[in-house]
């Protein structure tokens, strides 16, 4: 099957990402133009080389006459100075520093020389050192690298991930911060809405404090309150022209709203669909929500969200609401775009949905982030369990249109996912430190659109059948019996109606065709045939067949109204003018081809009459009889109408006449009044 081959050549090519992974480098940056700070060696450098001291730092006097920062911005707060921040160390914090700490790993991970743990203990380690500790680099920048690597003088350092805190220092000198402020003493324990873990961080280098005559040192101060990745764990660490920077968030900015733009699109696509075309269908209901709940994850998972909410708390619980929303909501989609209605399925879709309110009510409830944090790690387990169970799913629903570039999508997705995963637990063997959650789900949408782009060209391929279709029967049917066959709602067997019922028959055809060859004698007869059934079918008649040169149709089936009577009435009467024009289309003399014709008011059997494999939509019954004699007994030109069928359609308050009978007709033991039927005023439809 198509699908299957779709899943097996992905699975291979992931399968050979994964194999040579070790040999890729992680973070590939743009580095014409920037100073990569990242441990890691890349394009032929060796690499920064990190140094990481536990604990808090013993404050610094400031020299007389110093200005520690020249910063409007800090108005009148001086940012306080610590010595392990100063571009030289002082004899008395010297000692404890870390050598050749790589910054790709969290502190709780760093080993000796012998490989034993430094930290293995976050509890302990914040029981001594508060949760604080400190990073230094040197950083060598030329007058060569101003001029033709940075092309610039006003440079950015870009900080990733670095623990849930951090003061940034620049040759001593204070030049940013998140949740750490200026003034923050040693020892304070910050509340959690301070603390910013996934924040990246752009802190502007001031001009005056590039040295490049002798190394530049970087100081990092860190706080974690929770062992939550400590310290600088992973994600782009380097240093730009300012103008570099501000394009590179710009474009990261970018791609956040574009995803974010692109969900509601399709979620509002998705309802647009479903409220024009299936009403009955919840698939697409359930993505649509699914897509909003995305766009808001997305929202706060990107830089643009700490413009906005200050509170790092409650940007977690937000995230990590609208995510498990986001999960449950494409389970529910995937079971029902499957179509899989199995009892223990749907039993086990309700279980899913109550853990998922729950979940969700809960992620508001919890006190702090640890506990937030842990939660949603344990319940990401939840995630790969209906991962599991939405692959037989996929295999329950496999012959569904489209369900291959659905599970296609949605494989995509798990690995794109499984990166963050593999990101969050630092795996050794991977490589790569970017998250790709937002732009996983973002693959899937477009899968899912493209399958519904599908569905809509075959719907439209079936829609142009269909009505190719109805023309065709349209020639043989009436409108309303058309649409019968093509909705395939017929079956054998009738029921009883009361029946409006006309015959009509040509007078004088069998003259015209003994002077005129069959040629001439079959244009003449599917002329006059065209015009009247076009009549007929303006009557909203069902038009049964044609026998020879009459015509047969009825009115009351297969759908009645209280004007059928009057209808067929007056279809007659403008049959009869109709004629008159006919002969002058066909350039014959007046009264060439006339008309002969009854109608009838009265019960019969209406339904598919025949057998299984040949049938026809017809009306049987005395009624029907009566009005084939009524047509037989009446007079050229002129309509002839039972009393039954004249009162059925208002009497002579809106049908006018010019003389009545009473005739004897063929199987009646009773005469049969008829009116002869010159005029049918207007009514009220």
């Amino acid at each position: 099957m198509v699908w299957l081959q779709r899943f097996f050549f992905l699975f291979c090519i992931f399968t050979l990402l994964l194999i040579k992974a070790p040999d890729l480098e992680a973070q590939v940056l743009f580095t014409g133009q920037i100073l990569d700070l990242r441990t890691n060696k890349s394009f032929g450098g060796t690499g920064q080389k990190w140094n990481f001291r536990p604990g808090d730092s013993p404050i610094a006097p400031a020299s007389p006459g110093e200005s520690d920062d020249e910063d409007p911005d800090f108005e009148s707060i001086a940012p306080l100075r610590f010595s392990n921040a100063l571009p030289v160390l002082t004899d008395e914090v010297k000692n404890g520093w870390i050598s050749g700490f790589q910054i790709q790993t969290s502190w709780d991970r760093v080993r000796d020389g012998d490989g034993e743990v430094y930290f293995p203990n976050f509890a302990e380690y914040f029981q001594k050192y508060k949760g604080y500790g400190w990073y230094r680099t040197e950083i060598l920048i030329s007058q060569d690298d101003l001029r033709s690597r940075f092309k610039s003088r006003y440079l950015t350092l870009r900080l990733g991930q670095i623990s849930q805190a951090d003061a940034v220092y620049w040759n001593g000198h204070f030049i940013g911060s998140t949740g750490l402020a200026l003034d923050t003493t040693s020892d304070t324990i910050l509340e959690d809405r301070y603390l910013f873990a996934d924040k990246t961080r752009f802190y502007r280098i001031p001009v005056g404090q590039i040295k490049t005559s002798e190394p530049n040192v970087l100081a990092v101060r860190v706080f974690s309150k929770y062992p939550l990745s400590p310290g600088l764990s992973h994600d782009k660490y380097y240093i730009s022209s300012q103008r570099y920077s501000e394009r590179a968030e710009y474009w990261n900015d970018f791609k956040k709203i574009f995803v974010i733009v692109l969900t509601m699109l399709l979620g509002a696509f998705y309802l647009y669909w479903q409220f024009l075309f299936r009403k009955d269908e919840h698939a697409t209901i359930y993505f649509a929500i699914g897509s909003f709940f995305m766009a808001v994850n997305t929202l706060f998972q990107s830089q643009i969200i700490y413009s906005i909410l200050n509170d790092g708390f409650w940007i977690k619980k937000i995230e990590y609401a609208t995510w498990i929303g986001l999960t449950h909501f494409l389970f529910n989609f995937v079971v029902q775009f499957a179509q899989v209605h199995k009892g223990w399925i749907r039993r086990a879709n309700f279980f899913v949905d109550g853990m998922g309110i729950i979940a969700f009510v809960a992620v508001f409830l919890f006190p702090d982030l640890y506990t937030l944090s842990r939660f949603f790690f344990f319940w990401s387990f939840l995630t790969i369990i209906l991962g599991l169970s939405l692959c037989y799913i996929v295999f329950l629903g496999r012959k569904i249109p489209a369900m291959g570039t659905v599970s296609f999508g949605m494989l995509i997705m798990v690995g794109l996912i499984l990166n963050d995963v593999l990101v969050e637990l630092q795996w050794e063997l991977y490589p790569n430190e970017t998250f790709m959650k937002d732009y996983a789900f973002a693959g899937f949408s477009i899968s899912v659109a493209l399958s519904i782009i599908g569905n809509m060209v075959a719907s439209r391929k079936l829609v142009e059948k269909q009505k190719e279709e109805k023309d065709r029967l349209s020639r043989y049917f009436s409108p309303e019996v058309m649409e019968t066959i093509v909705n395939d709602a017929i079956k054998l067997g009738g029921e009883e109606r009361e029946i409006a019922t006309l015959f009509s028959d040509i007078v004088g055809f069998t003259t015209f065709s003994e002077k005129n060859s069959p040629a001439v004698v079959l244009a003449s007869l599917n002329t006059i045939f065209e015009s009247l059934s076009d009549l007929i079918f303006h009557y909203s008649a069902t038009l049964d067949k044609f026998i020879g040169d009459a015509i047969m149709a009825f009115w009351g089936a297969p759908t009645k109204t209280d004007l059928d009577a009057y209808h067929a009435i007056a279809c007659a009467v403008d049959m009869q003018k109709r004629m008159v024009q006919i002969n002058k289309d066909l350039g014959l003399p007046p009264e060439t081809f006339r008309l002969r014709i009854g109608v009838n008011f009265g019960d019969a059997i209406v339904g598919n009459i025949g057998s299984v494999r040949r049938m026809d939509y017809t009306v049987i019954g005395d009624a029907v009889n009566t009005a084939a004699r009524l047509e037989s007994h009446g007079t050229p030109g002129r309509v002839v109408v039972s009393e039954a069928a004249f009162l059925a359609a208002g009497g002579d308050t809106y049908i006018k006449y010019d003389e009545t009978k009473e005739l004897t007709l063929k199987g009646k033991a009773e005469p049969v009044k008829v009116y002869y039927i010159t005029e049918v005023l207007k009514r009220d439809m």
